[in-house]
């Protein structure tokens, strides 16, 4: 399975809604950025959060362009778009944990949450070009 960290803005406020099981349940997209220069392009994760993930999500007011960091198992999804033909695939995240990123404005702070570990600064371990660079191991 896989585990991913991503940072990114929210595209569309938040809507709760309720499983066939009664189980509620958030679905989002997030707009993550992602190259640099010429070569930089919007890649869109579709996260999705239940129970008490989606009441946090809720209770601290996450909407449209909210810069948040999320975390959890990745799968690529087959899926048919809505002309009803075509298939493609996408990225689903389970969400398994998340908060702010912090923006550096004055006066605003976020609330963590008890035992979460602050972001990484978004670079700071150095840039890597995926496409043309070998990745560390």
């Amino acid at each position: 399975m896989s585990h991913l960290v991503a940072i990114g803005r929210v595209t569309a406020d938040l809507e709760l809604k309720m499983s066939v099981r009664q189980n509620p349940y958030i679905q989002f997209s997030l707009a993550e950025q992602i190259g640099y220069g010429e070569t930089a392009r919007t890649q869109y994760i579709q996260v999705w959060a239940w129970g008490v993930l989606t009441q946090q999500l809720l209770d601290r007011s996450v909407r449209k362009g909210s810069l948040i960091s999320v975390s959890g198992s990745l799968e690529l999804e087959e899926y048919t778009k809505k002309d009803g033909v075509t298939r493609d695939k996408r990225l689903k995240l389970k969400l398994t944990d998340w908060d702010f990123v912090p923006t550096g404005r004055r006066g605003q702070s976020s609330k963590r949450t008890e035992g979460t570990p602050e972001p990484e600064e978004p670079g700071a371990a150095g840039t890597i070009d995926g496409e043309r660079d070998t990745l560390p191991e």
